[in-house]
C-alpha cells in the first residue's frame, strides 16, 4: 500500500498542522475528502439537523477541531473556525476531518477545489513540496497588503499570520507590487477594448509582479489575455494565453476538474469564443 504524502501532527504555537511525508510535486492531488458535515449560512435549522445527524465518531472528529471562538456554543465555533465554502462564493460549505486541519500562509503551497460532481474537496500543490515541508493553504481568497491581510486574518480567524511574507523587512515592496498588481487589472479592462496591446502589456507586468511575491491566482489575467487575444483575431496567440490558462486549473483542480474542463475548448479552439473575431484585426505579437 503506498504511503500517504501527508501526516497530520503538533506544531508549535499552531494546535495540529499537516506535514508532506516525502517529495510531492506540483500538481499532485494531495487528499480528496469528504464532509464530516455540510454547513449552510442560509439554512441554519438544515445546518443544525446535519450537525445532529452525524454519526458519533464524526461528532468526534468534528469536536476535536480547533475553536478560535470560545465563547460561541463549540459546534458554532467549529464551524466558523473550519467552514469551506463549497467552491468561490458558494453560501454553503463544510467542515472536513483532515483538511480543515492544514494551516495558513500568505505563501502558500497547495490550493483548495471542491468538486460538485464528486462532492469532495481536493488539495492540489501549487508548488513542489519537499519531504518534511508544512503543507499550507491561504485562508483569504486574493491578494492583499500585509495591512489588511493582517487585520482580515485577526478578525476572520484570530491568529496574527506569521509567514514570511507578513515577517519580511520587505513587506513595503510586497504591498507596493500587490497594489500595481490590482491596478494592473483595472488598466486591463479599461484598455481591452480601444488599446488592446496595452493591456497585453498589463497582463504581463501583472503576471511578473505574482511571481515576484510568490503568490498564486493568474488564472484571471490567462483568461483576460485569451479573450482579448481571440477578440483581435490573434488566434496563435489566443491558443497560448488558453493553454496557459487550462495547465494552471489542471494543477489546480485536476483533469476532472470544472474549471478545467469548460476552458479546455479555448485551447482547442481558440476561435470558439462567443467575442472571438469582434473587434477587428489588431497585431498583438509582441505585446
Amino acid at each position: 500500500m503506498e504511503e500517504s504524502p501527508y501526516i497530520v501532527k503538533d506544531t508549535p504555537g499552531k494546535g495540529k498542522g499537516m506535514f508532506a511525508t516525502r517529495d510531492i510535486k506540483r500538481g499532485t492531488c494531495i487528499i480528496s475528502e469528504s464532509p464530516l458535515v455540510y454547513i449552510s449560512k442560509t439554512d441554519l435549522v438544515g445546518t443544525l439537523q446535519a450537525l445532529n445527524a452525524m454519526s458519533k465518531k464524526n461528532k468526534k472528529y468534528f469536536l476535536a477541531l480547533h475553536n478560535s471562538y470560545p465563547e460561541l456554543p463549540q459546534d458554532v465555533g467549529v464551524i466558523k473556525t473550519n467552514g469551506l465554502p463549497l467552491g468561490s462564493n458558494s453560501l454553503d460549505g463544510a467542515v472536513y476531518r483532515v483538511i480543515s486541519r492544514i494551516n495558513h500562509s500568505c505563501a502558500p503551497n497547495v490550493c483548495h477545489s471542491w468538486s460538485s460532481k464528486l462532492k469532495k474537496e481536493n488539495i492540489f500543490a501549487i508548488h513542489d513540496i519537499p519531504a518534511g515541508s508544512e503543507i499550507l493553504t491561504d485562508y483569504l481568497d486574493r491578494l492583499m497588503t500585509r495591512e489588511v491581510r493582517l487585520k482580515t486574518l485577526a478578525a476572520k480567524f484570530r491568529f496574527t499570520c506569521q509567514c514570511k511574507n507578513c515577517v519580511s523587512e520587505s513587506s513595503e515592496e510586497f504591498d507596493a507590487a500587490v497594489n500595481r498588481i490590482d491596478e494592473c487589472s483595472d488598466l486591463i479592462m479599461s484598455c481591452a477594448t480601444f488599446d488592446p496591446r496595452k493591456s497585453i502589456g498589463y497582463v504581463r507586468e501583472a503576471l511578473g509582479l505574482i511571481d515576484k511575491v510568490g503568490g498564486w491566482g493568474k488564472t484571471t489575467f490567462y483568461y483576460d489575455a485569451y479573450q482579448i487575444s481571440a477578440r483581435h483575431s490573434n488566434y496563435m496567440l489566443a491558443k497560448e494565453w488558453a493553454d496557459l490558462l487550462v495547465e494552471s486549473y489542471r494543477i489546480e483542480e485536476g483533469e476532472e476538474g470544472e474549471k478545467y474542463e469548460r476552458y479546455l475548448r479555448f485551447s482547442q479552439n481558440p476561435k470558439s469564443h462567443e467575442m472571438a473575431g469582434l473587434g477587428g484585426y489588431v497585431n498583438l505579437t509582441g505585446a
